[in-house]
């Protein structure tokens, strides 16, 4: 189902590139038994009429459950503004098999997507952020001026007390959060996090005037009932995940070009130091995923992107000093490949959800199970 391979960056080479990848690989801790390896698709293009379903979003259950969360775009593969609804499947066995296709939410006018999920630590409460586009509103009509309203761009949450079995009405967000000059925001999809003092923290990326985006984070003190944003991290940056290491620090990884952007904060993820960009993450100008992994006295960042200069490519790979190197990895998918995300379940797997196909990016949402064996075995 892959290959093992070694980060692309800067590398000594000749022996000292062998003592290099030795050490690099004694740095992790030993796993013993067979690696362990599941794959099934989750949204399949064209299934239900709907044209294409894109953005997986992913979240364990207080009890177990994994949910599943994508854009049914209905005839078209593009953004908003387009008719898109949100859709949910749920497996009750670990991503073996999955429920029928239920509508999360769908407008009469405009749309919805680009979801995102957090789980309350202490609750159990799920979130669901996604955008909402009033009619003929996404990202390239939206229009400063207003924090929300029919020209706005808008973040909307909805929140779940039964493990995703019934829904709140939608809440819109975007009042606490936008600025009156920035033309357009929305939250980055795939799965957020609470720290360990229980903030929330949620990337959104935001466009003002007619300027690049740039990345800041939502965040809630209070268990999501108020919102702030931060400041900016660094121009040009978009989609991105946040995690929070041993130390508290709180590590940004941006969608920005060709690498990825990295920057670091010590106040709970709201300033950070100045960005660098990791030559060892290739990108493909694309949503990833990133998570913490702790289990079995073992504590690893893992991150999951389309690995080359366009979307193909989709690789797993872990780091052992806080993202600073990133010294294992392997292929999930060789071929087309786009937006991932990555979830450590309580047993101690990895599971990963991604858009791949054969000919295009788009042609499938598939969910990837797997323990850290798998990814160091090859």
């Amino acid at each position: 189902m892959g290959r093992l391979v070694i980060s692309s960056g800067i590398m000594p080479a000749g022996p000292t590139r062998r003592r290099f990848l030795q050490t690099a690989a004694s740095a992790l801790p030993a796993l013993a038994g067979e690696p362990k390896f599941a794959q099934t698709d989750v949204f399949r293009q064209g299934e239900g009429g709907v044209h294409t379903y894109r953005i997986p979003a992913l979240i364990e259950t207080r009890r177990g459950d994994l949910l599943a969360v994508a854009d049914a775009r209905h005839e078209n593969a593009n953004d908003l503004p387009n008719r898109i609804s949100l859709v949910l499947r749920r497996s009750h066995d670990q991503g073996r098999t999955w429920s029928a296709i239920r509508t999360l939410r769908a407008v009469e006018q405009g749309g919805v997507g680009d979801a995102s999920l957090l789980r309350d630590p202490g609750t159990g409460r799920i979130w669901c952020f996604h955008a909402f586009g009033p009619p003929g509103i996404g990202t390239p009509t939206a229009k400063p001026g207003a924090v929300t309203g029919p020209e706005t761009l808008q973040v909307h949450a909805l929140t779940s007390d039964d493990d995703g079995e019934t829904w709140s009405a939608p809440i819109d967000l975007t009042p606490q959060i936008k600025d009156p000059s920035w033309r357009a925001m929305f939250a980055t999809s795939g799965t957020h996090f609470a720290t360990r003092r229980g903030r929330f923290l949620v990337p959104v990326a935001v466009f003002e005037g007619s300027g690049p985006s740039s990345v800041r984070n939502a965040y809630s003190d209070d268990g999501g009932r108020t919102w702030k944003v931060g400041p900016a991290i660094a121009p040009g940056t978009d989609e991105s995940k946040c995690v929070e290491l041993a130390d508290g620090t709180v590590l940004e990884n941006m969608r920005n070009g060709k690498t990825r952007a990295i920057a670091r904060s010590h106040d709970g993820g709201v300033t950070f130091d100045a960005v660098t960009h990791d030559e060892a993450l290739i990108d493909a100008v694309c949503n990833a995923g990133l998570a913490r992994y702790r289990h079995g006295g073992r504590d690893l960042l893992v991150f999951t992107n389309a690995a080359a200069p366009t979307r193909r490519n989709l690789t797993v790979k872990f780091s052992s000093d806080g993202g600073r190197t990133w010294p294992q990895a392997r292929v999930l998918h060789a071929g087309p490949a786009a937006y991932s995300t990555v979830l450590p379940l309580r047993d101690g797997t990895l599971a990963v959800l991604f858009e791949c196909g054969e000919r295009s990016p788009y042609e499938r949402i598939a969910f990837a199970r797997f323990d850290p064996a798998w990814v160091l075995a090859g």
